[in-house]
């Protein structure tokens, strides 16, 4: 399939806050996003400070938050807090601090969210299976308790399917990832190096799907690691229950499923199987839950014009 118009560069607008440490030759440097969530970024700094594998360096890339996100940062050599002046989403985040930690020359790269609560031999246990594969991904537990299986995912490049990995995968390592979300995951240099720098105009969601098939693409195969247990707070249950229409998740969902889908699909009439199933999805669900009115409606449908163009890019919202 066509690939995607490669993106523009979004401008450079990191300050940084805290200090930094030396460059590390070895060892792992965690990139941590947040935004406006100041309780849940400090308990997620603490567990990460108190690993059994020491975490070498933490760059928290902070998107403009608002609610003294700054005032929690603990006052160690070992984290840079780098705050954005706009907010461009998590994509942007994240992309943003990879750039920043390799400058420093680490050997792998922890990427998670804020809410993303590691116990503390997620990293060790990561570590232990390095020589296994260039990337690793932590079982990932809601906050009942349960496996949030959505975040590790199977992908069929032809039908354009996605598979949520089995209960039974998280009994033993080494289960192939097709799909995996940015918490937990842990990506040697070498790879970040060979792939590139995750896409920053996603604003948010699946991001990280694409920065994993990409890899996919490049022959590494991700593993599950199940011993390496996070707990993420955004994981309400599973499955997960029905939130209200959010706009800003309704356009990216939409859009960037199917931009990746264009992107790694290798089946034009199963593409355009599956935007006739998204065009029809995303207006039924509207109307079921009585949310579908004269702006979510042009939403959705500039959502899907712009997957179909092969447009990526940071579009302003209104979220009120």
């Amino acid at each position: 399939m066509t690939n995607l118009i490669p993106p523009t560069p979004l401008p450079d607008i990191g300050v940084q806050t805290a200090p930094q440490s030396a460059p590390s030759a070895s060892g792992t440097a965690a990139i941590v996003v947040t935004y406006n969530r100041k309780a849940l970024l400090n308990r997620c700094l603490t567990l990460l400070l108190g690993q059994t594998a020491a975490v070498n360096h933490i760059y928290v890339i902070d998107n403009a938050s608002t609610d003294g996100t700054a005032e929690i940062i603990p006052n160690d050599p070992r984290i840079t807090h780098v705050r954005l002046q706009r907010n461009l989403g998590g994509a942007y985040g994240f992309s943003y601090g990879v750039e920043q930690a390799l400058r420093g020359n680490y050997q792998h790269l922890w990427l998670m969210d804020d809410d993303c609560l590691p116990e503390a031999e997620a990293l060790a246990e990561l570590l232990t299976h390095t020589a296994e594969s260039e990337a690793l991904c932590s079982a990932v537990l809601a906050r009942d308790g349960r496996y949030d299986l959505h975040q590790r995912r199977s992908f069929d490049e032809v039908r354009l399917s996605e598979i949520d990995l089995p209960k039974e995968a998280y009994a033993k390592p080494g289960t192939p990832v097709d799909l995996f979300t940015f918490v937990s995951v842990l990506i040697s240099t070498d790879a970040v190096r060979r792939a590139g720098l995750p896409v920053n105009n996603f604003f948010f969601m699946y991001d990280d799907s694409e920065y994993a098939l990409r890899l996919r693409d490049m022959g590494v195969t991700t593993r599950l690691v199940p011993s390496s247990r996070v707990w993420h707070y955004g994981s309400l249950t599973y499955p997960p229950v029905r939130t209200a229409y959010n706009p800003l998740k309704h356009y990216y969902n939409t859009r960037n499923q199917l931009l990746v889908y264009r992107q790694y699909g290798t089946s034009a009439p199963w593409f355009l199987v599956r935007l006739l199933v998204k065009t029809g999805g995303a207006f039924i669900r509207l109307a079921q839950h009585r949310e579908l009115n004269r702006r979510s409606a042009g939403l959705a449908a500039r959502a899907l014009l712009d997957a179909v163009r092969g447009r990526a890019y940071v579009r302003p919202i209104r979220t009120n």
